[in-house]
């Protein structure tokens, strides 16, 4: 471990970075791919539509709570400090 550079935590950072970079864009896209209800020549199978939309959504859900989540998480102290509410805990080390 360096002195003016912790690589451990850099190491974390930016794994945990591209994680999340290319993991949210990623069922961003499934979501849209599994959102078309039509094959290539406009024929519909209703059954298996039916199942590919709620999936669809299911994982937008999921995109849409991530994005918050991690909003939230980083505007943790600025809402702690306006409303006294920490909602990932205060980051005090006592």
């Amino acid at each position: 471990m360096n002195h003016w550079i912790n690589l451990v935590a850099v190491g974390k950072i930016l794994l945990f970075g591209l994680v999340l970079g290319a993991a949210v864009p990623t069922l961003f896209a499934l979501g849209l791919r599994l959102n078309i209800t039509a094959t290539a020549d406009g024929r519909s199978n209703s059954g298996r539509a039916r199942l590919m939309l709620g999936l669809s959504w299911a994982i937008f859900a999921l995109v849409v709570v991530v994005v918050i989540t991690g909003v939230l998480f980083i505007a943790n102290n600025f809402i702690g400090h306006r409303t006294g509410v920490y909602l990932f805990g205060n980051g005090s080390h006592k």
